[in-house]
């Protein structure tokens, strides 16, 4: 930590690092993925085992686990959120690697944090084991949101399904920013993250041999010219000046095995981001005319089946909010590493859905060593993506604060 300045880290979390190491490495080490983490949920009961006012939530597993601190006087309740999923990534086995050097790897083949939820869960727990030591002098109820499935699997609208939002007047998360030094932290208000659709075409007809390609209806061709005439919706569909992205990330059709068939069937699919409901609904629009008449105009026989789903909705950091949590970092977080106005991310979050129900804010937390920053830094989902432990100081600190100026 020499080169990142603590000094603004209050006494009590700065004693407590040695535990965040420990829980974070933990969590590294057993990552799991999917729509429920078993046993990451148990070890996280554990550690608020035997504390009193403190009570334990559990319904279905696919929405988690929920730890509410109960403060002297009553008050409101707030909340804090963390995703404990991991990723279908294998962990880079290069001798650099922090994880590797100091023997905290992941334990399962093609699962890996790699998106720092292992670090978002070790700073909310260690956030509730700080903020327990202070709730004699706070008001109201402080509860912890352990969210499983944030990788596609909605686990934060199950969160707000299962009613742990009922009662909660705001909401915060943060997330680990490998593209921020640690001690940086960056928010804007209004949209943050983006809404993530994920699309399924299929495209179906007469299959047919190479040698006479006019006896087919060539969905390959029919696919390729759909692909083709999606990119006009993002150029020609849409105002410059809006925020959008429609990327094809996988196709297939037809067989190496096979040079001489036509195939009868061809399929592709990816994601739609965008930044508001009215975009999101105008490609969506587009999108299902393109690939029917595309299809069609490279035979009548051509079929097009779409499947065009609405995975998240769009990440909106309240307004009003987002003025108290300025107001409240900029007195531990120096004037040139707190970013108010930070570029929105076409990344998706299911936080969405919890900011939707309640005033709510995410904020990104910065992950890498000054020294070590640059355009060749690890980002989010990539084998050798790491965040230096450091940061947890930061994400603690910062959640303590908005917890003892919204319940004192």
């Amino acid at each position: 930590m020499n080169s990142v300045d603590i000094s603004a880290i209050d006494q009590d979390i700065l004693d407590s690092f040695a535990n965040l190491i420990k829980i974070r490495r933990h969590i590294h080490s057993h990552p799991e993925v999917g729509p429920v983490q078993p046993n990451t949920v148990e070890y996280i009961k554990e550690q608020f085992d035997g504390m009193d006012n403190v009570s334990i939530i559990e319904g279905k597993p696919t929405a988690g686990v929920v730890v509410d601190i109960s403060c002297k006087n009553s008050g409101p309740t707030i909340a804090f959120r963390a995703d404990m999923d991991a990723l279908d990534i294998s962990e880079t086995i290069s001798e650099t690697h922090i994880p590797n050097q100091k023997n905290f790897r992941s334990k399962h083949d093609n699962k890996m944090h790699a998106c720092g939820h292992d670090l978002h869960t070790a700073i909310l727990i260690g956030f509730g084991e700080i903020i327990h030591q202070h709730r004699s002098s706070l008001k109201g109820k402080i509860r912890l949101l352990f969210q499983p499935g944030e990788e596609g699997y909605g686990g934060g609208n199950q969160m707000v399904k299962a009613g742990y939002l009922d009662d909660v007047i705001n909401v915060f998360a943060l997330h680990c920013w490998p593209d921020l030094s640690v001690g940086q932290i960056g928010f804007r208000g209004g949209p943050f993250f983006a809404s993530i659709d994920y699309f399924t075409v299929n495209v179906s007809g007469i299959g047919g041999h190479g040698a006479a390609p006019e006896k087919a209806s060539d969905q390959l061709l029919a696919m390729s010219r759909i692909i083709n005439d999606l990119q006009s919706i993002i150029s020609r569909r849409i105002s410059g000046l809006d925020h959008a992205v429609l990327s094809v990330c996988y196709a297939s059709a037809g067989s190496y095995d096979a040079p001489a068939v036509i195939p009868a069937n061809a399929q592709f699919g990816g994601s739609v981001r965008a930044f508001s409901n009215a975009i999101q609904n105008t490609i969506e629009t587009e999108f299902r005319n393109i690939c029917t008449h595309s299809a069609y105009s490279v035979h009548p026989e051509c079929e097009v089946d779409i499947e065009y789903k609405r995975v998240y909705p769009q990440t909106v950091n309240n307004k009003r909010l987002i003025r108290k949590v300025e107001e409240v970092f900029s007195r531990f977080i120096k004037k040139d590493n707190l970013f108010t106005d930070y570029k929105p991310t076409l990344g998706g979050e299911d936080f969405s859905f919890m900011a939707e129900k309640v005033p709510g804010v995410l904020f990104l937390l910065g992950g890498t060593l000054p020294e070590n920053l640059s355009d060749k830094t690890a980002f989010l989902h990539n084998p050798s993506f790491d965040v230096d432990e450091s940061s947890m100081l930061f994400g603690v600190q910062a959640f303590k604060n908005l917890a003892i100026e919204l319940l004192s």
